[in-house]
């Protein structure tokens, strides 16, 4: 039983390397690359591993990506969105990982044109959970430790793909604003926020799992997420690029008694990124590490805590975009 589960936490790991893809959600520098004015499809991967199996889950997505681009003014399209350009954007996405799978809907807006950006997104998430929903321990009793016990890859390992699991459903609404200046030379600095409401039908008392933000939620909950991202490009085809996240959910007490704890943790990866094909590929490589709030919340060893992140996006070319203007 033992080589079995070595075997399997091995799998995971090269899954979470291979395969996999980036939020519809997520506004950096990957799904901004290769984005025209009119219709684009893309293909999304990225995955991520501690090098030491332990507290963090292994990640890992797979995505189809549809967004259209319609520009607020007088611009073709085909052509890519300028640093001071406005628009209207809706985005369709499809997703899977090994935990759960589902689609997404979203719709936003940049409508001033200045090099400062300011855009706003609204986006409908909906995900069947493939019999691996989990109890997760959301309250402390004095101190003890509670929280660390179940908040780790081994309890949600060893709970998931059972025939007693139940195909739970779950379904969230993402409110995001994203801030950022666009330097001369194709630089980007931002700071994306996002406002997270999350429904999960679940008979453990209201205690889940988020598998895309990897940590314990509540059926109804909500979550607040701050992204702090650059974007420098140092030739035609390297870019350097880096990302900085808080992620903090929300709290619950039932008279004096405390029935969820607001639970949050940081993530900062940086690393370079290769880009070809006009934009429409893109491969970054990026390291990084994450550690939990909290003195209770336990974040394992330096070698747990140390991750490595792949990405690669691939961009799909419409033979007709370029003649949509005519």
């Amino acid at each position: 039983m033992t080589r079995c589960k070595g075997i399997f936490e091995i799998f995971l790991l090269l899954m979470a390397l291979l395969t996999a893809g980036a939020s519809a959600a997520d506004y950096g520098s990957l799904n901004r690359a290769g984005l025209g004015y009119g219709p684009n499809m893309s293909l999304n991967f990225m995955g991520n591993t501690p090098l030491v199996w332990g507290q963090w889950l292994p990640q890992a997505f797979g995505e189809v990506h549809y967004t259209w681009l319609e520009p607020m003014g007088e611009l073709d399209y085909g052509h890519k969105p300028g640093a001071k350009d406005s628009y209207w954007r809706l985005d369709a996405a499809v997703e899977a990982n090994p935990f759960i799978g589902g689609y997404k809907l979203g719709m936003g807006i940049r409508p001033f044109r200045s090099t400062i950006i300011f855009e706003a997104n609204v986006t409908y998430e909906s995900y069947l959970y493939f019999r691996s929903n989990v109890e997760m321990v959301t309250a402390e009793v004095e101190g003890s430790g509670e929280i660390a016990r179940t908040w780790n890859a081994d309890h949600i390992t060893d709970n998931i793909w059972k025939k007693e699991s139940a195909w739970d459903y779950a379904q969230f609404i993402d409110f995001g604003i994203h801030m950022g200046y666009a330097f001369e030379r194709g630089s980007i600095l931002g700071l994306n926020i996002h406002y997270i409401l999350s429904d999960i039908s679940t008979d453990f008392d209201g205690k889940s799992y988020d598998y895309e933000l990897n940590m314990p939620v509540f059926s109804r909950d909500f979550m607040i997420a701050f992204e702090l991202y650059g974007y420098v490009p140092l030739t035609k085809h390297l870019v350097m690029v880096g990302k900085s996240n808080y992620y903090r959910t929300g709290w619950l007490r039932n008279n004096n008694s405390i029935q969820k704890e607001s639970l949050g943790y940081g993530l900062s990866t940086i690393g370079p990124l290769v880009t070809w094909s006009d934009g429409r590929q893109n491969l970054s490589l990026k390291v990084g590490g994450w550690r939990r709030i909290g003195d209770s919340f336990y974040n394992g060893s330096l070698s747990q805590q140390f991750l490595v992140q792949l990405e690669y996006q691939w961009y799909f070319s419409f033979p007709s975009r370029g003649n949509l203007s005519e």
